[in-house]
């Protein structure tokens, strides 16, 4: 049987051999979300916009420049409280992934660039948010 003064040096190489590790996975980290970002992959923007869109009620037509290549017409509904087959009418979808189709994949489908489908994309909200913030409610009491 093992007498103390080993077993607490074991465990104290244990714990620095733990702590190296936890110190290369932090740099690991650090090196990959800077490699992200310089390739363009994440941004800082793209952080803002998600933490906005997680605090913010019902969006208008003049947030319709949120809305990114990598969104899905799924979410893009229900960020702008659309009907779900409105931006597919509209922008005359037949792909039949939608709504779980991302715009970007959208524009590969079209082979269009996703710039294009994007400001086709915003403009469709713009449009439908305007004619429903001018459109007086309609009463169902009586």
């Amino acid at each position: 049987m093992p007498n103390t003064k080993t077993i607490k040096r074991y465990l104290r190489a244990a714990i620095i051999a733990l702590i190296v590790v936890l110190f290369l996975l932090a740099v690991l980290f650090v090196w990959n979300y800077i490699s992200l970002l310089r390739a363009k992959v994440i941004s800082t923007r793209e952080l803002e916009i998600s933490a906005m869109l997680h605090s913010h009620g019902p969006l208008t037509a003049s947030d319709v420049n949120v809305v990114r290549p990598w969104m899905t017409f799924d979410y893009v509904n229900r960020l702008f409280n659309v009907p779900s087959d409105y931006l597919k009418t509209k922008l005359s979808i037949t792909d039949p992934s939608y709504p779980r189709l991302s715009i970007s994949g959208y524009a590969s489908y079209e082979r269009s660039a996703s710039s294009i489908i994007l400001g086709q994309v915003e403009q469709a909200l713009a449009d439908y948010l305007t004619a429903t913030a001018t459109t007086p409610a309609t009463s169902t009491t009586k």
